[in-house]
């Protein structure tokens, strides 16, 4: 995790973030939302870019947020990859209607968290904060 000033105050943890939802409406509201919450953030509507972006500089981000329904490569299928690359990265999947297949499958993989896309932006907010902090 970096640490910079921003204008929260010369103590504040600022983190950088990995966001990939092929849905370019959702993608600029969460990003918007996270950069509100002073988190750096670099969005992808591809997953096979962001795979690309990710594989360039891995120890550049210090978590993924990845849209669980993407074509090319899945979220799910993306997560799997990311973590060969950087087994320690948290990840957290979001989707529609997570089934318990999927859940598990996730899980047992190495993402820390899926997550419904009806979730709040604040509660989003809480389960990165809650994984940036572990």
């Amino acid at each position: 995790m970096t640490q910079t000033k921003t204008s929260s105050g010369p103590n504040t943890i600022h983190s950088k973030i990995l966001l990939v939802d092929d849905e370019e409406f959702l993608l600029d509201l969460v990003r918007e939302i996270l950069e509100e919450a002073g988190y750096e953030v670099t969005a992808q509507t591809s997953s096979v870019a962001a795979l690309d972006r990710f594989s360039v500089a891995p120890s550049e981000f210090d978590l993924v947020i990845a849209d669980g329904k993407m074509p090319e490569l899945s979220g799910m299928d993306l997560s799997e990859r990311i973590l060969e690359i950087r087994s320690d990265i948290p990840i957290i999947l979001y989707t529609d209607y997570p089934d318990a297949a999927s859940v598990k499958r996730a899980l047992s993989t190495g993402v820390r968290a899926i997550v419904g896309k009806s979730i709040s932006m604040s509660q989003l907010i809480t389960h990165v904060r809650r994984l940036l902090e572990c």
